[in-house]
């Protein structure tokens, strides 16, 4: 029988912190065990997979940890179908996690050329139904009610104060998870 070390450090992972934080969403946690993580940070160790280390994602932004990228999503609570922006991604992973939670994502990337390796990314794996937009405006002209707008990034790249308003923030170690909830329109 083959060895899988990717596997065995995910179950061992997915062990300790299932003791942490026994009410994961089942949901989020059957995306983790499904998706392998490697495939999105080539460049990275197992340390950096499956530790606290944390990885480069698009246009070498640093991408939360495995724990960190979890717990932000469960707090979420995003629920199916519930139509969810994400601005500036750090990584596929994270954006596939999320998928796991909902379909309905919209992507807005500033950047072009982080927007056009995002929309190529998304294509290649079969979800060319994404809008990759280019700001925060064109959210305003999509389809449907938006429930929230997300953005992970570490507090000393947070905007400055008044870019967005109404943001709930909830802070899991260095990381900010920022959501507008639905109803409110998206100041920019």
């Amino acid at each position: 029988m083959n060895r899988d070390p990717e596997k065995e450090e995910k179950d061992r992972f997915l062990e300790t912190l299932l003791k942490e934080h026994p009410g994961i969403s089942p949901r989020l946690l059957a995306g983790v065990i499904r998706l392998p993580r490697a495939p999105f940070f080539l460049t990275s160790s197992q340390e950096s997979l499956f530790g606290g280390n944390r990885p480069t994602g698009w246009g070498k932004r640093v991408s939360p940890s495995l724990k960190e990228t979890i717990l932000i999503l469960d707090e979420a609570e995003i629920r199916p179908g519930e139509k969810v922006a994400i601005w500036q991604p750090t990584d596929l992973y994270f954006l596939l996690l999320l998928l796991e939670l909902t379909t309905r994502v919209v992507i807005v990337e500033e950047e072009p050329e982080i927007r056009k390796v995002i929309h190529q990314s998304v294509d290649e794996l079969g979800h060319a139904y994404i809008p990759v937009l280019s700001s925060l405006a064109e959210l305003e002209n999509i389809s449907g009610t938006l429930s929230r707008l997300i953005r992970v990034v570490e507090p000393s790249a947070l905007p400055e104060e008044g870019r967005v308003k109404g943001v709930l923030k909830t802070i899991f170690r260095s990381w900010a998870l920022k959501t507008i909830p639905s109803g409110g329109r998206i100041e920019h």
